[in-house]
């Protein structure tokens, strides 16, 4: 018989930040498609930030590219939502869209880094 492997149980911290990172990559995806945004649904900037933040629930180098993605949305759309946001009722619900999805952006980068959880990808990284 084979003995079962004893695997690392996941950090809540690292839990709630698998949960921030797609949820902010989805509202920077409902900002691109409201205002028309770069690429189109099925192949922008955030819907790859979506697959890479998915991606992190199992590997550490996806964590590292989805704050990546999801930085560079922030720098992208944060200065035309600050600027802009108070036009017309059209782009305030973009705005919206951004400020929200950068405030789940930091909190998901903070609770990502977490002491916690880099220990759990490092054990998840060794060879069983």
């Amino acid at each position: 018989m084979t003995e079962r492997v004893q695997r690392p149980r996941r950090p809540t911290v690292l839990i709630a930040a698998l949960v921030l990172l797609p949820l902010a990559s989805m509202l920077f995806g409902m900002a691109a498609t409201h205002l028309g945004g770069p690429g189109n649904p099925d192949s922008s900037p955030p819907v790859i930030a979506f697959i890479f933040s998915l991606l992190a629930i199992r590997f550490g180098w996806a964590r590292a590219t989805s704050l990546a993605f999801l930085a560079l949305l922030v720098i992208l759309w944060l200065p035309g939502a600050i600027r802009f946001g108070n036009n017309s009722a059209y782009t305030q619900q973009a705005a919206i869209y951004v400020f929200a999805g950068t405030a789940l952006f930091i909190a998901g980068a903070v609770l990502a880094y977490q002491p916690t959880s880099s220990e759990y990808y490092k054990l998840r990284a060794q060879p069983k």
